[in-house]
C-alpha cells in the first residue's frame, strides 16, 4: 500500500512538473511567435515603403517630364500638346536587364538605338585603351552608360548586360575581374556621349 502511495505521489509530481513544463513552452511560443510578427510587420512596412517610393517616384517623373513637356510646347512657338509624343526619361536600375532582354541587340550602337526608340535615355560610352589596332588605329571598347534615378551613372558591358567600371590609367580586364588579356588594356581616354 505504501509503495503504491509513492507511486500515485510520483505520478502526480510528475504530471504537475509536466503541466508546468508545458505552460512555460507555451508563453515562450507566444512571445517568440509575437516578436516574430513584429519583425516580419516591420520588414514588411520596410519593404512596401522602398517599393511604393519607387513607384511614386517613377510614376511622378515620366508625369512631370510629360507636364513639363507640355506647359513647354504650349508656349509661343505655337506648337499643341498631342499624346503620343515621345519623351525621354532616365531608368531605374531594376529596369535595366529587361532592356537587354527586349532589345535583342549585342551591340552598343543596337542597345543604343532600342533604348531611345522606346524612351530611355542612354549614351554611348567609348574607351579609347592603350592597345593598338593593326594599321596603326586606335582601339576602342564600345559601353552604353543609363543615367538611373535611383542608382545614378550605370555603364553597361553590351555583349553580356553587365555593370563594368571604366577608369583611365586603370585596366580595364582588372577593374572588372575578367580574365587578364595577352594585350595593354590600360584605358587612356574615355567619351561620354548623350
Amino acid at each position: 500500500m505504501k509503495g503504491m502511495a509513492l507511486s500515485i505521489f510520483i505520478v502526480i509530481v510528475l504530471i504537475g512538473f509536466g503541466f508546468l513544463a508545458s505552460i512555460n513552452i507555451y508563453r515562450d511560443l507566444n512571445n517568440q511567435m509575437a516578436i516574430s510578427y513584429a519583425e516580419g510587420l516591420e520588414e514588411g512596412r520596410a519593404q512596401g515603403y522602398l517599393a511604393g517610393k519607387q513607384d511614386g517616384s517613377r510614376t511622378g517623373y515620366q508625369e512631370g517630364s510629360r507636364i513639363g513637356y507640355q506647359e513647354g510646347q504650349d508656349g509661343d512657338t505655337g506648337i499643341i500638346y498631342e499624346e503620343g509624343e515621345y519623351f525621354i526619361h532616365n531608368p531605374f536600375y531594376d529596369e535595366l536587364p529587361g532592356i537587354w532582354e527586349r532589345a535583342e541587340a549585342t551591340t552598343a550602337k543596337g542597345i543604343h538605338e532600342y533604348a531611345e526608340a522606346n524612351g530611355i535615355r542612354v549614351a554611348y560610352v567609348r574607351c579609347q585603351i592603350a592597345r593598338k589596332a593593326h594599321e596603326g588605329m586606335v582601339y576602342i571598347i564600345q559601353l552604353v552608360a543609363f543615367e538611373t534615378v535611383d542608382n545614378g551613372l550605370v555603364i553597361i558591358e553590351p555583349r553580356s548586360g553587365k555593370e563594368v567600371k571604366v577608369a583611365v590609367g586603370e585596366s580595364y580586364s582588372g577593374l572588372n575581374n575578367f580574365p587578364a588579356r595577352p594585350y595593354d588594356d590600360t584605358v587612356t581616354k574615355i567619351s561620354v556621349v548623350w
